[in-house]
């Protein structure tokens, strides 16, 4: 089995060999060029996606055409808009590649045929959770725990992307993120 295909299995939880394979039979690789759309707004997010190689942000425009990061993921990150998965309904902001990026994806009807063959694969709900609980975490907490938690969980997105999309993520400006760096330090 490929061995990011073998990580992506992981990440979902704890399976059997057998149970692995079949998730890995409904596992797609996707592959998409800097700014490319994963998901548009209007769109029903679909599938849960685990990022191989590249990097994603999802954002909103706000009435002066400025995306606004609600999230970003890095190699090894889960990239999806929960609420619209979950809900089924169109999603409210778009998600995008930032660079040329690789991903596995598993679509919802790939997710409700393993739970049909197994109650064992309701595990992979643990993705939602953690999509969820990062997303509440971040937007309780003060600009240097939010970068603090960044630093400690999340160091690939500080090399990815700039201070402005990061300060965008954190719902701060960019001269707060830099007096938060230079607390840190």
């Amino acid at each position: 089995m490929d061995p990011s295909v073998s990580k992506f299995i992981h990440k979902l939880g704890d399976f059997t060999e057998e149970e692995s394979f079949l998730i890995a039979q409904e596992v797609l690789h996707k592959t998409y060029k800097k700014n490319d759309f994963l998901l548009r707004v209007g769109e029903t997010c679909s599938s849960l996606c685990y990022i191989i190689s590249g990097s994603f942000y999802h954002f909103k425009l706000d009435t002066d055409l400025n995306e606004n990061a609600i999230d970003l993921g890095a190699e090894n990150d889960w990239i999806l808009n929960h609420k619209s998965f979950t809900s089924r309904k169109p999603s409210e902001y778009d998600i995008k590649a930032y660079e040329d990026s690789e991903i596995l994806e598993l679509t919802i009807d790939s997710i409700h045929k393993l739970i049909g063959i197994s109650q064992s694969f309701l595990k992979m709900g643990v993705v939602l959770q953690e999509a969820t609980a990062r997303i509440s975490l971040l937007n309780n907490n003060t600009p240097d725990q939010k970068y603090k938690y960044l630093l400690e969980n999340k160091p690939r997105i500080i090399q990815k992307f700039p201070q402005k999309i990061i300060a965008s993520y954190l719902n701060i400006t960019p001269e707060t993120l830099s007096r938060v760096r230079k607390r840190l330090k």
